[in-house]
């Protein structure tokens, strides 16, 4: 019968593998977690941006009806409609 000596070597080599290994997979679930947190967070800024735009674009539209322009030129700026005696006509 032969015996065999028992290495360490591969055992130990192995361990350390396995350890760095482990190592690695946890800090790559790591980084996944923290890379998808920051793209919730974005989601969400997203959405917010989205009904911000809305909104403008209701402001927006409010604003310039032909209406509100008339009731701020008079208001605001105290321009009013010219009468005939104010009318001036050029012609070429």
């Amino acid at each position: 019968m032969i015996k065999q000596r028992f290495s360490p070597w591969p055992t130990s080599l192995g361990i350390v593998v396995l350890a760095m290994i482990s190592i690695l997979v946890v800090v790559q679930v790591y980084d996944f977690r923290t890379d998808f947190s920051h793209l919730q967070a974005l989601k969400k800024d997203e959405v917010n941006y989205e009904v911000t735009w809305g909104q403008l674009l209701l402001e927006q539209s409010a604003l310039t009806q032909p209406s509100r322009l008339e009731q701020a030129a008079i208001k605001d700026l105290h321009m009013h409609s010219p009468t005939q005696d104010e009318l001036i006509i050029v012609k070429p």
